[in-house]
């Protein structure tokens, strides 16, 4: 098995978003997402964060929330490094994993009617170190706040939230949803490989939201009008899909990954 230890280069990075030069409507795009009081205070109360991302520029004209909480880093750090500065503190792994999610964000985009665009939604995670050393596992979703003329994303609304709790080591995920087909990718971190997973079924979809209300196997089947065995035998090829080890993990891996 190969070992990567190639660095991050984050001119290949920009190129995989064609990134670069200036944009003119920065402050046109902040104040689609208003720097409302209210919004700021809810998301430091939940500890999240959002940000506005300009892809040509690789900057954030905007940041809510309780930034140093999920990230590690204060808001105003991360307004004077921008992305590559927030990059820069990732795990090297999950910085080479970043280069995966983004090259299969801008696979699926293109697929997109644009109607679909409205609705598209990319979740992924990384791992970075924060100024106290500490480090946390943070999901982003991200969502395209603006497009230009070819279609093309010109702006990300990010949320981010801590999910360091979710132990899945030397892995990452990215589910990508909003077009005729949804997508779900895991990333070996160790070998910087992309494996599309599949997705569970309709009725493997209506187990795990049962599970998640709290019913035990026994009162899925009885409300189901299946066998305890069916309810077994599908609880078991959920974990398997996901390649997950136990319930408790795979609710919380569709909870983050919001695949239901």
């Amino acid at each position: 098995m190969n070992i990567v230890s190639c660095p991050f280069n984050f001119n290949e990075f920009k190129k995989i978003w064609n990134s670069g030069g200036l944009n003119e409507d920065m402050d046109v795009v902040a104040n689609l997402v208003e720097n409302n009081p209210l919004l700021h205070e809810t998301l430091i109360m939940q500890g999240h964060a959002l940000a506005v991302l300009d892809i040509k520029t690789m900057q954030y004209p905007l940041i809510l929330g309780d930034v140093e909480k999920v990230c590690g880093w204060s808001s105003e750090y991360f307004y004077k490094v921008g992305v590559e500065g927030y990059i820069s503190h990732f795990l090297h792994n999950d910085q080479l994993g970043l280069n995966e999610v983004s090259k299969q964000i801008n696979a699926y985009v293109p697929t997109l009617k644009q109607e679909q665009i409205k609705k598209f939604r990319a979740i992924y995670d990384y791992q970075m170190v924060g100024e106290d050393g500490l480090t946390r596992r943070v999901c982003q979703e991200s969502i395209a706040l603006k497009t230009d003329a070819n279609g093309n994303i010109s702006y990300f609304l990010a949320y981010v939230s801590d999910i360091s709790h979710f132990k899945r080591e030397g892995k990452q995920h990215i589910h990508l949803s909003g077009g005729d087909k949804n997508l779900l990718f895991e990333i070996i971190n160790e070998t910087n490989t992309c494996n599309q997973l599949p997705l569970l079924s309709k009725r493997e979809s209506e187990i795990a939201k049962l599970l998640g209300n709290g019913l035990l196997s026994e009162q899925i089947a009885d409300k189901l009008h299946v066998s305890l065995n069916t309810i077994h035998t599908h609880r078991q090829n959920m974990l398997r899909k996901l390649e997950l080890v136990d319930t408790t993990e795979l609710l919380n891996f569709i909870k983050i990954y919001r695949l239901l």
